[in-house]
């Protein structure tokens, strides 16, 4: 990870590429109340003052009850691109420099843009599909440097390891 990264509650995966200045962005408001300031949905007395004794809306979205941010394995994610919470970054994904990123990405599929779309997928749908089974980036080091000669080109990795994942 490179400097100024702010990725608070985020859960990152092996072999990551995150260049500088990535955040992620902590905290939504309603978008079809009258008013957007916290000071009608939370008690938390944002601004030094509440109308609510109890939140009844949460400023933030996570994943699951752990993290606001869940970047898979083996992604790369380009300089001064913004994640909102609440998002998942799949296996192999790519994210392009400037990016903001405010819905989930599929594994092994290049986004980008304000707001991010898909760009492309990295691979074939089937060369995904194995990969995604493979699960390279979980095997011992001494596994990984055996084979990374084969990583530059999917399909010699396949024709190297043969078409069932499983059996590696």
């Amino acid at each position: 990870m490179a400097s100024n990264c702010t990725l608070p509650y985020s859960k990152i995966g092996k072999f990551c590429s995150i260049a500088s200045n990535v955040e992620v962005i902590i905290g939504t408001h309603p978008t079809d109340w009258v008013s957007t300031h916290p000071s009608f949905y939370s008690s938390l007395a944002q601004a030094n003052f509440t109308f609510r004794n109890k939140s009844i809306l949460s400023s933030s979205r996570l994943v699951d009850e752990k993290y606001s941010v869940v970047v898979g394995n083996d992604v790369w994610i380009g300089s001064h691109v913004k994640i909102l919470n609440g998002i998942t970054i799949g296996d192999g994904a790519i994210i392009a420099t400037g990016a903001v990123v405010t819905k989930d990405v599929e594994p092994y599929s290049i986004v980008g843009g304000v707001p991010s779309k898909l760009l492309r997928y990295r691979f074939s749908e089937e060369d995904i599909k194995y990969l995604q089974k493979l699960c390279w980036f979980d095997w011992e080091m001494e596994k990984i440097e055996e084979y990374y000669h084969y990583f530059s080109d999917v399909s010699l990795l396949r024709k190297k390891l043969g078409n069932n994942p499983e059996m590696v």
